[in-house]
């Protein structure tokens, strides 16, 4: 997915199958799997969720199966899973949801409030414009209607995933977001202009002209925005003596091979390689900063980053105030969340850019198990991260710095500029 651009277009999975059985009976036994599976597979699945709740959930909609879709008793059911705010505990409706009918318009959430970020031809009158409201809904309520159906460890999880589902009809219909298909939009121009747009399921079989992409390409790119985009890359910028690394992924050659895992060392590149250059460049340049980008690093394992976090706190020429910076975002979760804090203890990090959507103290390295009738995939976390003493909701910023939608549309990056500027 290309970075800011929260559309993405449809691709079809195979479908989960119930055939073998009633539906009802069909769902019924895979409720029974996740019952008993899901709390013992999770390291504490009831943090957040009493076990009594989770039974009484499950029970109540194991009484209402007659007469559901297979689509609702789904989102039913991950509106059960989601109770237990971890954002790695989840159903994987996308075999469902994506053979169901899908409004092809993508938002996003921004400093400035939520816009239309992608859509198609047919719709392109509504691209780049605010959304005031929705089908009579001001949107932060009818974000937080949506949030029933997704994990929130904290406020930024609903402006980061509450915006992905306003493209799934039945699941607005059971949020009480939309009474139909359609989504009736509110939206403002830049100078104020209002509009009144409308943006609805469509096929994709019929009408090849306009239902190609209507996206923004950044008219002048910045590193962010690299089409070239890999797990991670490290970039001297000379004119402004910053170091910038970024870091994308969890991912190398080093750690697979630490886990036993040869075929997957094979498909990805080695870091160490890449961190030593890094520090070479610090150490040849004193005046130089590093600027560590986190943003839209989502997957993977933390010690890679958290073994350049000690290897930089250990360099007392390097680490000082105001040269080392961890960019963050509403897309940073897991790992880096771990990595971030990482550096915030043991270096004098900067820590800049928006909040994480994820506890500092949560659960990480999901896994998953498949439900045996409807083959839908279950994911779980089975490890518990504790980073920071008590239960804040969220990593502490040292530097905030949101992204607005001009920013985002001209290719421009607030958070680098503020450390170019420096």
């Amino acid at each position: 997915m290309r970075p800011f651009v929260l559309f993405a277009f449809i691709t079809i999975f195979p479908g989960p199958s119930l055939a073998a059985q009633s539906p009802a009976a069909a769902w019924s036994a895979d409720i029974a799997v996740l019952r008993q599976e899901l709390p013992k597979r999770h390291p504490n699945l009831f943090a957040f969720y009493p076990q009594h709740a989770f039974e009484s959930d499950l029970d109540q909609l194991l009484g209402n199966l007659e007469g559901k879709t297979d689509l609702q008793v789904a989102l039913e059911l991950q509106a059960v899973v989601a109770k237990a705010q971890d954002a790695n505990t989840r159903i994987d409706l996308a075999p469902l949801l994506q053979q169901n009918k899908v409004i092809p318009t993508g938002f996003g959430w921004y400093a400035d409030g939520m816009y239309v970020s992608g859509t198609v031809k047919k719709f392109a009158p509504a691209l780049g414009k605010k959304v005031l409201e929705i089908n009579g809904l001001k949107t932060e309520a009818a974000l937080e209607r949506m949030r029933r159906f997704f994990a929130c460890e904290n406020e930024e999880a609903q402006r980061r995933d509450g915006p992905q589902w306003l493209r799934f009809p039945e699941a607005m219909r059971m949020a009480g977001v939309a009474t139909d298909d359609t989504l009736r939009l509110l939206m403002a121009d830049e100078k104020g202009q209002r509009y009144f747009i409308k943006t609805y399921p469509v096929d994709f079989k019929t009408d090849k002209t306009g239902l190609q992409p209507a996206q923004f390409v950044p008219k002048s790119p910045d590193l962010r925005w690299d089409p070239l985009k890999q797990i991670y890359s490290l970039v001297w910028l000379a004119s402004d003596s910053i170091v910038y690394l970024q870091y994308n992924a969890g991912y190398s050659s080093e750690m697979f091979l630490a886990l036993g895992d040869s075929n997957s060392a094979r498909q990805v590149p080695s870091f160490q390689p890449l961190a030593d250059s890094l520090l070479n460049l610090l150490e040849n340049h004193p005046g130089a900063r590093f600027f560590f980008d986190l943003r839209f690093n989502n997957t993977g394992y933390p010690a890679d980053g958290i073994a350049l976090a000690e290897r930089l706190g250990a360099m007392p020429f390097v680490n000082l105030p105001d040269r080392l910076y961890v960019a963050l975002n509403r897309y940073t979760s897991g790992a880096a969340v771990e990595i971030a804090a990482a550096f915030k203890a043991k270096t004098n990090a900067t820590l800049l850019g928006e909040t994480p959507p994820q506890r500092p103290n949560h659960f990480g390295d999901p896994q998953m198990f498949q439900l045996p009738n409807s083959h839908l995939q279950v994911h779980y976390s089975t490890r518990a991260v504790w980073i920071l003493p008590g239960n804040a909701s969220a990593l502490p910023i040292d530097v905030p710095i949101e992204l607005p939608f001009a920013a985002f549309r001209d290719g421009r990056d607030p958070v680098l500029d503020y450390v170019r500027r420096l």
